[in-house]
């Protein structure tokens, strides 16, 4: 019911990542913060699942009409609102902890449980509501859980929250969201159109929405470039030009395509798997070499995402072969 394949690594990776930048940028060992970096996880962990709950029982209707399978299409209706209900209950119990600690923490935290209720929920509905639902998803899924992390590890640090630090997350997630959702929207526009959903996408056609996500990706790999540069963590730029070879062999000698949102059979979001799994990585290498104690963090944070991280990084080794033959080739070719 959860779904939770389709956000345990992909948001919750990037999303601690920030948390280890945020150590990393205002110099606080990790170790000491690793029971609330675990409340933190589980509050993020009960806003997805009822994010997921209410919007696939919300969409039950517009579903059955485009003609795809819906996972509560047989639950019942206590069940669903059990699940609500207990989610929102611990939620709130949360919620009342980051109020305690922070007014600002306990509005970001609340304002994505909003984001996505206003999302699904009728009467307004905004995700057939065009551009708004665009805002809302994004709000809900990046920029106030990202603006939320780096807001709870600077206060538990004992510091305050950086403007400059906050105002470069928020741009970063802000782009990095858009394109997602875009991503999202373009791939299922023809069910969309089918089931009378007026997303984004439906209202203003595939171009309009591939322009958009350009635009997006401007702004995210702004933003990612200012985090970088206030990190100046060697590791993280190393990790993406790592990254940025595995991606060009994909595209080159693998023939997968990399997409910036238009889905495309056998496709490599770009940037997507450098934020899941080579960010926060480097960060956390980068923590341990500091402050060695860290390492049982990097040791949870292989518990929690070593699957797929292992799924990705061992491309590596049939990058090592393309090399290896590439190597010979030259070499053959300097003794002829």
């Amino acid at each position: 019911m959860a779904r939770a394949s389709e956000w345990w690594a992909y948001k919750f990776a990037p999303i601690l990542a920030t948390a280890y930048a945020t150590a990393c940028l205002v110099r606080v060992p990790l170790g000491p913060l690793l029971p609330r970096l675990l409340l933190l996880l589980l509050a993020l962990m009960v806003g997805a699942t009822y994010v997921s709950v209410l919007n696939d029982w919300t969409d039950r209707a517009d579903d059955a009409a485009a003609g795809k399978a819906n996972r509560l299409a047989q639950q019942s209706g206590r069940t669903v609102a059990a699940v609500l209900v207990g989610c929102a209950g611990i939620g709130l119990a949360i919620g009342v902890y980051f109020y305690q600690l922070s007014h600002w923490a306990a509005a970001l935290y609340l304002g994505a449980w909003v984001a996505y209720s206003l999302y699904s929920l009728p009467p307004l509905r905004l995700k057939v509501r065009s551009g708004w639902g665009l805002l809302a998803d994004t709000a809900g899924a990046h920029l106030f859980p990202q603006l939320l992390t780096a807001t709870l590890v600077s206060q538990w640090a004992g510091v305050a929250p950086a403007t400059l630090w906050l105002a470069v997350v928020g741009a970063w997630a802000l782009g990095c969201g858009l394109r997602n959702i875009l991503w999202h929207q373009l791939g299922d526009a023809a069910n969309d159109a089918q089931a009378g959903v007026n997303t984004f996408v439906v209202r203003f056609g595939a171009v309009a929405g591939r322009r958009l996500a350009l635009a997006a990706l401007l702004l995210e790999v702004a933003g990612l470039a200012l985090l970088l540069g206030l990190l100046q963590q060697p590791l993280a730029y190393l990790a993406l030009g790592l990254y940025g070879g595995l991606t060009l062999l994909r595209a080159r000698v693998w023939r997968q395509p990399v997409v910036v949102a238009q889905p495309r059979p056998g496709q490599h979001i770009l940037l997507n798997e450098y934020y899941e799994v080579y960010y926060p990585l480097a960060l956390l290498l980068g923590q341990v070499w500091r402050s060695p104690s860290d390492g049982w963090v990097l040791v949870l944070h292989g518990v929690l995402f070593g699957l797929h991280s292992w799924e990705r990084l061992h491309l590596w080794g049939a990058a090592s072969v393309v090399f290896r033959d590439k190597m010979r080739q030259l070499f053959q070719r300097a003794g002829a």
